[in-house]
């Protein structure tokens, strides 16, 4: 079964009732995309994915990586994408 299933059958985390690795290897891609138009877009269109979201970004150790970690531009990777860019 997948993630969105176990959600959407009432399971609280993607591999079932209780936390795991998994809800962390998630969340770093779901929370990136949810910076993104399609993401902000997406994600209300599927309510046990969002609670999902809420009670992971609740958990300590989210909050205290989070607090940790300072937001900033990643300017080097935003000059790769530039100076990469297909020329057409």
């Amino acid at each position: 079964m997948t993630a969105g299933r176990q959600l959407s059958h009432g399971k609280h985390f993607p591999l079932g009732d209780e936390l795991s690795i998994a809800d962390f290897y998630l969340l770093p891609s779901a929370f990136a995309f949810s910076l993104t138009a399609e993401g902000q877009s997406m994600y209300p269109k599927f309510p046990a994915f969002c609670r999902w979201r809420e009670r992971i970004d609740n958990q300590p150790a989210t909050q205290t990586v989070r607090a940790a970690v300072q937001r900033l531009p990643i300017e080097h990777a935003r000059e790769w994408a530039n100076a990469h860019r297909p020329k057409y």
